[in-house]
């Protein structure tokens, strides 16, 4: 008889776990969901292996009239981070299809190595690439001394409203600061 009373609470104390765990079961599964509606990440492009994207004679006819060559960066989601070249120049440009994102111009030869691209469940959505301002000398308003250095955040198609910079002197960890900011911004979407 004390087996049956011994089995009988045991039951008794098992369906009321079970019954609270379902509870929290549920909300926690409610509130996973809710946290992980979004998830953010980032990949990166190496800016210094680029391609052109031409033929080896498209490229000679270019460089014979007296033309630069331009980079073809391959990014997420089929973006294309393009480099362009002029004089002195650099034009770094987020390009899908019809659709491009530019960064102020830069100088030739300029130090960025690599452009971070923000996701959004595996979607690009905005890119961070970190920009100087140049003194600028008698050749080109783009030469000279670097006179400040930041990370500036644009947005990609549908997210145009994206747009910070954060300066990297006086900001503490500004590539977070600026992941931050790209995130904060997809969440407003207009």
């Amino acid at each position: 008889m004390s087996i049956r009373i011994l089995l009988a609470l045991v039951t008794v104390v098992l369906l009321s776990l079970a019954g609270s765990n379902n509870a929290s079961t549920i909300s926690t599964a409610h509130s996973a969901t809710a946290d992980a509606a979004t998830r953010f990440s980032s990949t990166y492009t190496n800016l210094l292996t680029c391609p052109s994207g031409m033929t080896k004679k498209e490229e000679k006819e270019m460089e014979e009239r007296g033309s630069d060559i331009p980079s073809r960066c391959k990014g997420p989601g089929g973006y294309i981070l393009s480099v362009n070249y002029s004089a002195c120049s650099s034009q770094f440009v987020a390009e899908k299809g019809d659709d491009g994102t530019a960064f102020p111009m830069q100088t030739v030869g300029s130090k960025q190595k690599t452009a971070e691209w923000r996701l959004a469940n595996g979607k690009p959505f905005a890119i961070i690439m970190r920009i100087y301002e140049y003194a600028g000398d008698d050749l080109c308003a783009t030469g000279g001394k670097i006179t400040s250095e930041a990370l500036m955040v644009k947005g990609l198609k549908g997210y145009e409203h994206i747009d910070a910079t954060v300066p990297v002197k006086g900001t503490a960890n500004p590539n977070l600061k600026a992941r931050q900011l790209a995130d904060a911004g997809y969440a407003k979407k207009p």
